[in-house]
């Protein structure tokens, strides 16, 4: 019969989850500092991480993340300070009564992911949607961010 190992989250650990949290500050502070673009943060957990999709069009940026099994009341969103969090926690659903497992492959436990975004996002109309294990945060980007510029004329210098 296979060992099966399990993974405890730093969330279970005060000591190193106040450390990761510290460092997490401190990065998005530099990224807006000096004007870095989308990063994400280090991971909260040592345990499991959804799949994760992050992407950009003119008008907005679009999170996506894989969490099968988990409803709107497992996950949760938060954007503060140019930074969307995403937390939620899977319950272990396998029972020890009469059973042997010989292969364990599923991941259970709390994630956090937390993604830095420029101050583009219109923070007012940002939007979230749970549907077949798939969780998409809409972020639109404001007014300032649409804009395609302008030509800037060079004049020769006589």
């Amino acid at each position: 019969m296979p060992t099966i190992l399990t993974r405890t989250p730093a969330a279970g650990i005060p000591f190193l989850s106040t450390v990761t949290r510290d460092l997490e500050d401190m990065q998005n502070r530099l990224r807006r500092a000096f004007g870095a673009p989308l990063m994400e943060t280090m991971p909260q957990t040592l345990g499991w991480n959804p799949a994760m999709e992050v992407a950009e069009t003119p008008t907005e940026f679009t999170v996506t993340a894989e969490v099968p099994g988990m409803t709107t009341k497992d996950v949760n969103a938060e954007y503060d300070d140019g930074v969307l969090t995403l937390r939620g926690e899977k319950a272990e659903t396998r029972t020890e009564k009469d059973q042997s497992y010989h292969v364990w492959e599923r991941s259970y436990g709390t994630f956090e992911r937390s993604f830095t975004f420029p101050a583009a996002v219109d923070q007012d109309k940002i939007t979230a949607t749970c549907e077949n294990g798939v969780l998409t945060v809409h972020l639109p980007k404001s007014k300032e961010a649409k804009s395609h510029g302008r030509k800037i004329a060079i004049a020769a210098k006589a």
